[in-house]
């Protein structure tokens, strides 16, 4: 990109308990060179983080059908 700039994207895939997650990130990024490390990132700026997931805290998360919410408020327990 112009003026250094380099844009970045990565994916990473976590398994915790039986939940799959995929986190997304994206951004865009300036490079300098320092002493110590030919890579230093001092910024991410315009960053996008996505997370998927797919098991049981995914699914809690979802709104339940509509025959289910009315029995919930039809059923006192």
């Amino acid at each position: 990109m112009p003026g250094g700039l380099l844009a970045i994207e990565g994916e990473k895939g976590i398994v915790v308990n039986a939940e799959h997650q995929t986190v997304r990130m994206r951004g865009v990024i300036r490079r300098r060179i320092s002493q110590r490390s030919h890579r230093v990132v001092d910024a991410v700026a315009d960053l996008e983080i996505q997370v998927d997931g797919k098991g049981i805290v995914a699914d809690a998360v979802r709104r339940p059908n509509i025959l289910y919410r009315v029995l919930l408020g039809l059923l006192p327990f």
